[in-house]
């Protein structure tokens, strides 16, 4: 697909959703203040098609709510575990600081590399780095 078409396909998009007239550079078209969806060139127009307008409307600004209310964060403000890039506990009560490399990683993590190293009769390692974990301040 050329830009040609591209941009004639972006502007066909950007007219008034009322009378038809095309955003250009002396028109400056506004969206609806709900949904996002339509735009209009003035509020005559947005008043002359909101009969048309508003069942659409009401569905997309309730859409648009929802994904705002269940939206996950990406992350919490302490990072992500670095083995499972799970989000961290925000309390710092779930996590452990492995001191040979300065990681924080989840208690899960932590937990299952226990497990890991007494099932299989290891040496205790970081889960991250697999150095072996200092067990006095010598070390």
């Amino acid at each position: 697909m050329s830009t040609d078409n591209v941009e004639a396909e972006i502007a066909a998009d950007m007219c008034c959703a009322s009378c038809g007239i095309a955003g250009v550079d002396d028109i400056k078209l506004k969206e609806c203040d709900a949904c996002d969806l339509v735009h209009y060139c003035s509020d005559e127009c947005k008043q002359d098609h909101s009969p048309k307008h508003e069942q659409l409307c009401k569905e997309r600004a309730a859409e648009l709510r929802e994904e705002l209310l269940f939206r996950q964060p990406e992350s919490s403000h302490v990072g992500d575990c670095p083995i499972c890039c799970l989000p961290l506990s925000i309390s710092g009560k779930r996590v452990a600081l492995m001191s040979c490399c300065s990681k924080w990683i989840c208690d899960g993590c932590d937990h299952f590399n226990g497990v890991r190293q007494l099932r299989e009769n290891l040496q205790a390692t970081c889960p991250f780095c697999r150095h072996r974990v200092p067990t006095t301040h010598k070390d």
